[in-house]
């Protein structure tokens, strides 16, 4: 009976994560209830995960790369390697995306992303080449690159923290690396030519109102003399509330008015710079007896100046305003600008924004004083997603306690001199104590998203164990494989893992596969070791979707991809390497 219980929660936990009822650390902790409540684990079962050696490891390695990364030389060394790479696009695009990779290895591969993916949009508009050649290269070497190493992924750091629970072996830090290198050099050459050549240019607009589709939602209209609008500002004629119109800026002379846009009382013959509907703008030049400029068509050049500008943003991992409207928000106050646009599945979203709930990865496109842009960017809230918008990047006065630390920490991991958890728990200590980041920045760091799907998924496997679940799927899988020689079950369990990984996220996978795998190996006395190597590259393995890897999430909507893109790229890539995995992960780990 137990079994049939856990069977029907795994299968509310893949319908929640694929249809997104959810977020995802709230479908892994519903599960965790379930399970708890079913009695399928006990409550210390159930409160292993806050303890367990990954879940810490990937909770100091996060506090470890934001403090590399929030030094800002990787952004500046981004940059001035775009400026290097030759006349052309090829040669700055596959620096760029090489570098992605191997920085990947070391830091986590979704920072690694965040930092990198504005220099990729950028090398796109300088060479005149649509982003979506860029974006897409660029997340799936992040995703290969992160296979390397024991911490280049916390997959890798799930399934060896799970493998040594069981029994299985403890990972070294470099374990993972013969077999990464050929993936990654192999991964390398495919994406430089295909992707990069032959990947649709759906991101080529060359400036943001196009992208967007903005020129029908942005008009000029005047206010003449004698209009009842004039002497009253845009709160006290409750232009918004009233009209659903959003008043951008009041072009009066040669001044652009936007700063004190709310408190600044109109005058006869100021133009005022309006988004909305057509039919909405209609309705308010008849009610105020404007006139409407439709011959002006209004572009990026239009609304920025030295002291306004438009960009485009995407919401953090990490954002506190993920699953909140736009107007519990109160956007325009909170954070001094407005919201013209949303792009979430490709698709620009113009009208009802103030009543869309935010999700992860969704880009916005804002307008305000660039003041209150560069302010936006220099919260964890937002990942900016221009460079040529110039920042204030201010070197951290400890900036080298990061550089120094972060290869500290992998140096004695991979000499033996400790663990991978205790160096990572003292390169994290170190690195707040002695001021190269704030506690309160440490917090921040971390992505909680992660660290509870990690927590509340555990039990999952352990559920799996107790009830014999594990036992008879692997039973099962072993069977299936025998009369084929072990390389053939090797083979099962790679595509069993990789097909689950594009549903669920890969951390869940591994958690779900490693038992599965392990039960294999042993009913068929083989060494479970490989059949854990497997689990780990074959989780990785996710290209075919963008909900497969939180990276391929970030690229979806600046690089205007669709999802059969994914499909279309991504699965010679996943054939390759479930080719090559299958084929090697025999000969660098035995299977006797």
């Amino acid at each position: 009976m137990d079994i049939w219980i856990l069977v029907a929660v795994i299968v509310f936990t893949f319908l929640a994560f694929s249809f997104e009822w959810l977020r995802i650390d709230a479908v892994a902790l519903s599960s965790l209830g379930l399970l708890l409540l079913f009695g399928l684990v006990t409550p210390q079962e159930a409160i292993r995960g806050f303890s367990n050696d990954a879940v810490i490891t990937v909770m100091m390695m996060f506090i470890l790369s934001y403090g590399l990364t929030h030094t800002g030389l990787i952004d500046r060394f981004g940059q001035k390697l775009a400026q290097l790479s030759g006349h052309t696009h090829w040669a700055a695009a596959i620096a760029l995306i090489l570098v992605c990779g191997v920085l990947s290895a070391f830091i986590n591969n979704t920072a690694a992303l965040a930092i990198l993916m504005p220099v990729g949009i950028q090398i796109g508009k300088h060479y005149g080449v649509s982003p979506s050649r860029i974006l897409l290269p660029l997340s799936y070497l992040s995703i290969i690159g992160g296979t390397c190493t024991l911490i280049g992924t916390s997959t890798n750091l799930l399934v060896a923290s799970m493998s040594a629970e069981y029994g299985y072996g403890a990972f070294s830090m470099f374990e993972f690396l013969a077999l990464g290198l050929i993936l990654l050099v192999v991964g390398f050459t495919y994406i430089v030519f295909v992707p990069m050549r032959r990947l649709p240019d759906r991101a080529r607009a060359s400036d943001l109102t196009t992208k967007y589709q903005l020129s029908s939602f942005l008009t000029e209209v005047q206010v003449p003399e004698g209009s009842s609008l004039v002497g009253n500002n845009v709160v006290d004629a409750h232009i918004n509330e009233r009209f659903r119109l959003t008043v951008l800026e009041i072009l009066r002379g040669e001044e652009r008015i936007a700063v004190e846009l709310r408190s600044t009382p109109m005058q006869g013959g100021d133009l005022l710079i309006v988004e909305g509907r057509m039919d909405d703008i209609v309705s308010f030049r008849d009610h105020y007896g404007l006139r409407l400029r439709t011959e002006t068509k209004i572009g990026d050049r239009d609304l920025s100046d030295q002291n306004n500008i438009m960009a485009e943003i995407q919401l953090s991992p990490v954002s506190r305003v993920t699953g909140s409207t736009i107007r519990e928000l109160d956007f325009r106050r909170r954070f001094g600008c407005f919201v013209l646009a949303l792009n979430r599945t490709g698709e620009p979203i113009r009208e009802k924004l103030a009543h869309i709930v935010l999700h992860n990865w969704d880009t916005l496109l804002v307008f305000g004083p660039r003041s209150r842009i560069e302010a936006l960017y220099e919260t964890e809230d937002f990942i900016p997603l221009q460079q040529d918008v110039k920042l204030r990047l201010v070197i951290p006065r400890r900036w080298w306690l990061a550089v120094v630390i972060i290869p500290i920490v992998v140096i004695v991991a991979a000499t033996g001199v400790t663990s991978i958890l205790k160096a990572s728990i003292l390169g994290a200590v170190a690195l707040i104590v002695f001021g190269g980041i704030s506690v309160q920045q440490a917090y921040e760091a971390i992505n909680w998203t992660v660290i509870f799907l990690l927590v509340g998924i555990l039990p999952m496997g352990i559920a799996m164990e107790k009830t014999g679940l594990a036992e008879m799927i692997g039973e099962t899988i072993a069977n299936a494989g025998a009369d084929y020689g072990p390389w053939a079950v090797i083979a099962l369990v790679y595509l069993a893992t990789a097909l689950l990984s594009e549903i669920v996220s890969n951390n869940s996978t591994a958690v779900l596969m490693v038992p599965i795998a392990g039960t294999a190996a042993a009913s068929m006395g083989l060494d479970p070791k490989p059949f854990m190597m497997t689990v780990a590259f074959a989780a990785s393995a996710s290209f075919l979707t963008p909900m497969g890897y939180q990276t391929n999430a970030m690229v979806f909507g600046p690089g205007g991809y669709r999802f059969m893109d994914y499909v279309k790229f991504g699965a010679p890539l996943k054939i390759v390497f479930c080719v090559l995995s299958v084929w090697l992960i025999p000969v660098f780990w035995p299977l006797t």
